[in-house]
């Protein structure tokens, strides 16, 4: 189908757009995005937890939490785009696509750690991109096994269906 290969084509230009514009912040920018989220967590577990806390409180926690956050964002923005990679060569049927997804993330990964270098108080970190690289591979995986266990299905049903008919 080459209406799900260009779809996916522009789902992975867009996810990399996307990872590129949050890279384009500069350091308070993606401070604040960072701790809008830790913000919005520690408001929810509060309200779970039906316990009041003080804004120094909730503060000193956002704080506490910034690094988790900023390499949880890591992961995920690469999780995603290893499954979008993955999908995209899994439809044009290429080869050893696990392989080559995870080649692409990580090009992309550090390619974007680099690009960070020119963004004002921004900084390239190794670290972040074994952080890519992992979400990137966990994402790959998964999307692999989903795949094999759908095959297997498939197969068994038909093989179900056969001795049935």
């Amino acid at each position: 189908m080459k209406t799900k290969k260009i779809i996916l084509g522009i789902l992975v230009i867009a996810w990399m757009i996307v990872i590129f514009m949050f890279s384009q912040q500069n350091a308070v920018k993606s401070q604040n995005t960072s701790d809008k989220v830790s913000e919005k967590i520690v408001d929810t577990a509060a309200a779970i937890a039906n316990k009041e806390i003080t804004k120094q409180e909730k503060k000193n926690i956002i704080k506490d939490m910034r690094f988790t956050i900023r390499k949880t964002a890591h992961f995920t923005l690469y999780f995603v785009l290893g499954i979008l990679v993955y999908l995209l060569l899994n439809e044009c049927n290429v080869s050893k696509k696990i392989i080559l997804s995870l080649i692409i993330c990580i090009i992309y990964a550090t390619s974007d750690e680099l690009h960070q270098l020119f963004i004002n108080q921004r900084t390239a970190k190794v670290f972040d991109v074994f952080i890519d690289t992992l979400g990137s591979l966990v994402g790959i995986i998964l999307c692999n096994l989903v795949k094999l266990v759908v095959a297997k299905v498939k197969k068994n049903a038909i093989i179900d269906g056969n001795l049935g008919g």
